[in-house]
């Protein structure tokens, strides 16, 4: 449970490992709570207890129109990348591109469907980078994803890095670019934060020792 001093954080499901690898460093415990960048923000308006928002920008620029987070605190420079993975004892290192098409061409893969949860149409990824598999099927997001190869219901799947980073028995098989701000993130206090504590978590983001952990969380920190 969170005590007095502690910072909650609404994030992105796919964030939940850096901001956990957060928790201690400045003194102060992190606890974040995860859900779709829309639904976080209708809590807030509901006055759910939340100290720090991060999220996608654009979910956060919706934060600012209304006035639930404080302007001056907002910092970006956060990008997820999305990758394919398999499992790490299947492939033990990257594959250039005629491996990885190969591979797809006899490999059941599992990808986001483009839904509210995911916030990424998988299908469509794969489509832009002329990619396919011998069976492609749908998940609700990227945990989803993970969980089909770890069971092995899938040969890869589409994940964010923060993802391969959480599960040590996934390892990326190749990068995949994603769309102009599909994958960036920006943190930002809440209007109405409780701890006291919710600014130096921001500011904790952006020191050396922070950074060093959040890029071991799989986030490149711009």
């Amino acid at each position: 449970m969170a005590q007095a001093g502690d910072v909650t954080v609404f994030c992105d499901p796919c964030l939940k490992p850096a901001m956990l690898a957060l928790s201690g460093l400045g003194g102060f415990g992190v606890y974040p709570l995860c859900a779709p960048g829309p639904l976080m923000v209708a809590q807030i308006i509901r006055h759910t207890r939340d100290d720090v928002l991060f999220t996608r920008e654009s979910t956060m620029d919706d934060a600012m129109a209304a006035k639930l987070v404080i302007p001056g605190s907002r910092i970006g420079g956060f990008t997820n990348p999305l990758v394919l993975v398999g499992l790490r004892r299947r492939f033990p290192s990257p594959l250039d591109p005629a491996g990885l098409g190969a591979l797809l061409a006899r490999s059941r893969l599992a990808v986001t469907d483009d839904t509210p949860a995911s916030g990424i149409d998988g299908h469509a990824l794969l489509a832009a980078h002329n990619l396919t598999g011998l069976r492609v099927q749908g998940v609700a997001n990227t945990a989803d994803a993970a969980f089909m190869v770890t069971s092995n219901e899938a040969d890869l799947g589409l994940v964010y890095l923060s993802d391969v980073q959480a599960e040590p028995s996934l390892t990326m098989i190749a990068p995949l670019s994603a769309p102009p701000g599909l994958t960036n993130y920006a943190a930002a206090v809440n209007a109405q934060a409780f701890s006291p504590n919710a600014q130096a978590l921001i500011d904790l983001m952006q020191s050396p020792a922070g950074r060093t952990r959040l890029r071991a969380a799989g986030l490149e920190v711009g």
